[in-house]
């Protein structure tokens, strides 16, 4: 049986906001919106060697966020045809960071999500099921989300949609990840407004993290 600190712990109402692909254009942004509501977020991030990129990597662990590996390429016909060629981009991104911001990040997340169609599709499952293991050996750990903004969807979500979906979807849950993409337009400008409407919904923020709550898309989905 639980003791009452579990039960009273399994009640909370926990957001996880988390953006991919940056740093872009918008990542300063999204700081200033975090910063301003109080809220720490995850970014998974890419490789961008500019004086700017260099300047929001720092950025964002110097406010307290968590900052995971994503790839330095995002190239799916490569990272996807081998774990050699997945561990040799995944290794090469993490040696990046650790230059700029000074540690190695243990969270990862799979461009296109861990169990991607795509994916399965260049290396086949084989491939796949050998990058995870991989990872899980290394201890580092990877999540997926339970909440997609859709803000990459063609045509072009409207910010009031992304707020109305996302809304929609957190209502019936008590733990959400909630994937943004860092270059979205559209996410950039709902994020106050989904910001104001999880806190509504009684929701409080942290950061993903090695003993968060995590979640990982089921294999078929």
């Amino acid at each position: 049986m639980k003791s009452s600190a579990y039960k009273k712990k399994d009640k909370v109402k926990v957001a996880y906001l988390t953006f991919d692909d940056g740093p872009s254009k918008n990542t300063d942004q999204i700081l200033k919106i975090l910063k301003q509501h109080q809220i720490k977020g995850t970014f998974f991030v890419l490789a961008n060697k500019s004086p700017f990129g260099i300047r929001m990597y720092r950025k964002m662990l110097k406010a307290g966020h968590s900052i995971g590996n994503h790839t330095y390429s995002h190239d799916y016909s490569k990272i996807y045809r081998s774990k050699k060629d997945f561990l040799a981009d995944f290794y090469r991104m993490e040696r990046f960071l650790q230059r700029i911001i000074g540690n190695k990040p243990r969270l990862f997340r799979f461009p296109g999500g861990s169990n991607t169609r795509l994916g399965y599709s260049i290396g086949g499952q084989k491939t796949m099921l050998s990058i995870k293991t991989a990872l899980r050996s290394r201890k580092y750990r990877y999540f997926d989300w339970t909440i997609d903004s859709q803000d990459t969807s063609s045509p072009s979500t409207a910010s009031g949609q992304i707020i109305r979906n996302i809304l929609r979807e957190s209502r019936l849950k008590r733990k959400c990840i909630i994937l943004f993409h860092d270059f979205s337009d559209a996410s950039l400008a709902a994020l106050p407004a989904v910001i104001r409407g999880l806190k509504r919904q009684g929701f409080c923020f942290d950061v993903l993290s090695k003993s968060s709550y995590n979640y990982q898309i089921a294999e078929g989905q």
